[in-house]
């Protein structure tokens, strides 16, 4: 699966038409390429279709989703880490510590458990 992203400026606003093949998604990136047109006529492989006018056009870009699957995943799994490291940091920083526990309301207190339960579960009024 292929995408073709099309940003318009100076907004930035972004249209995104989807492929199936990398010929396809090339063949639209194609018609964005010639500087030529007034305007440009495009259409994916699942419906949607566009007309553009060239001038309009700030950038393009097509995309392998496939392959930047994989991108996503290890930025999403670089960010986790991330914010792992910040609270292992912040749990190490006498500061930070204390300031959370502040917030979390102080050390827990032991209570003790009521004794009486009543037969189905609940205490007893």
């Amino acid at each position: 699966m292929f995408s073709l992203t099309i940003v318009f400026g100076p907004g930035p606003m972004v249209w995104t038409l989807m492929f199936k093949t990398e010929d396809s998604a090339n063949n639209a990136k194609g018609k964005l390429d010639d500087k030529i047109r007034e305007y440009v006529w495009l259409e994916d492989d699942f419906g949607q279709n566009c007309t553009i006018t060239a001038k309009s056009i700030s950038g393009y870009m097509v995309e392998n989703l496939e392959q930047s699957k994989l991108a996503h995943i290890e930025r999403a799994l670089h960010q986790a880490r991330t914010q792992a490291k910040g609270a292992e940091i912040a749990d190490s920083d006498p500061v930070l510590a204390q300031a959370r526990r502040r917030a979390q309301g102080g050390m827990p207190i032991m209570q003790p458990m009521p004794t009486g339960f009543s037969p189905n579960g609940r205490f007893p009024a």
